[in-house]
């Protein structure tokens, strides 16, 4: 397959291949293994996404950090325990199915695995800008699904004390860490302790840093939860491919079908869902 100028593939470890990005003042990585966006950053400024440096690069593993697939189910398997959490995606090499350019953004096409009669693709629109992906779920068997997923980002940030999420403020929410129903508050979000909730509400979040004087926009599509997460010193420590002190490097604002938001597919039937990453400078 021949790529457009600026596009090109290397190895990102042995057997697994990355596509290679190169813009007018910006560049992205996207990894084959579970088809992510593991970096992007325009030129002199910092990467608008965290990528683990203990984190492994082989089939069978996930790697933490960029911007994993959570794909057909969200969390642990509804029914068997001896699935891998988050689904298959993750885990898998994905098939490089298209690559293009129009001006400065660049289109790469994926193709990604099949269970249980439904397959996945990815779609990614990358320029100066930022990045949009697309995850969709076509249900190709006889019977309808039930489908659960998220584009799980790693947004980098200067220092987690230094952040917080706003756009989300009221809005109904599951607690995790306590398995409680909550809500979010009227104000900025701040980060204390652990976080894992999931958010039901379809508008866009935005990542305010004050260290690096940027937001980061995560504006979803085809989604009505946000999933937001960190692990805090305790869980961090137990994560053998994060470095212990590299919580306080990023916060995950994921565009997702989670939870009471996960999607019935009936035979034939497609479904996208759909994030846009977007920084800017702020003063």
């Amino acid at each position: 397959m021949s790529h457009p100028q600026g596009i090109s593939l290397s190895e990102l470890a042995p057997g697994v291949e990355q596509i290679l990005l190169a813009g007018d003042g910006f560049s992205a990585r996207i990894a084959l293994l579970g088809g992510q966006l593991i970096d992007y950053r325009r030129d002199g400024e910092p990467p608008l996404l965290y990528l683990s440096p203990q984190t492994a690069c082989q089939p069978g593993k996930a790697i933490r950090g960029g911007v994993p697939v959570c794909w057909p189910w969200f969390g642990p398997h509804p029914s068997d325990p001896g699935q891998p959490a988050h689904g298959v995606a993750r885990q898998r090499l994905w098939t490089l199915a298209e690559t293009g350019r129009d001006g400065e953004v660049f289109h790469v096409k994926l193709s990604g695995p099949s269970h249980e009669g439904l397959t996945a693709s990815l779609s990614f629109r990358i320029g100066p800008d930022g990045a949009d992906i697309a995850l969709s779920t076509a249900n190709r068997g006889d019977a309808a699904q039930t489908v659960g997923a998220a584009l799980h980002s790693y947004l980098a940030v200067s220092d987690i004390d230094s952040v917080e999420l706003l756009g989300l403020e009221g809005a109904p929410a599951h607690d995790k860490v306590a398995d409680a129903r909550t809500a979010l508050p009227d104000g900025p979000f701040r980060f204390d302790g652990e976080v894992d909730l999931i958010a039901y509400a379809d508008r866009a979040a935005t990542l305010r840093d004050a260290g690096w004087r940027r937001d980061i926009v995560v504006q979803p599509e085809g989604s009505a939860s946000t999933v937001i997460w960190n692990p805090a010193p305790v869980k961090a420590a137990r994560l053998a491919d994060l470095p212990d002190p590299d919580w306080r490097r990023f916060v995950c604002v994921e565009t997702a079908n989670a939870g009471d938001d996960a999607r019935l597919l009936p035979p034939g039937a497609v479904h996208t869902l759909a994030c846009r990453l977007r920084f800017s400078r702020r003063g």
